[in-house]
């Protein structure tokens, strides 16, 4: 993987991050406030929007694993299954 690619990778991580924290600080307002319908469709997206994040990073990995003269069918592999990985 380049540098430029393991960067913006990594980029792109700590803004869905922030997104995430941003949605469970939300969940966690509406809670406070006493709303449980609202509260739990609130948890609702914020799943949905890390389980969404965490697949496009994956994909990224992946992708990125597989370009280059380092490239290896074992690596390539390894980086798709490593969700946690940068």
């Amino acid at each position: 993987m380049t540098r430029d690619l393991h960067q913006s990778i990594a980029e792109v991580a700590r803004a869905i991050e922030q997104l995430n924290q941003a949605f469970e600080q939300r969940a966690d307002d509406l809670q406070k406030a006493g709303d449980p319908q609202e509260w739990q469709q609130w948890v609702k997206a914020a799943h949905a929007m890390r389980d969404s994040g965490n697949i496009y990073l994956t994909w990224a990995r992946h992708y990125a694993g597989t370009s280059g003269p380092q490239a290896s069918a074992e690596s390539d592999l390894d980086d798709f299954l490593n969700e946690g990985a940068l």
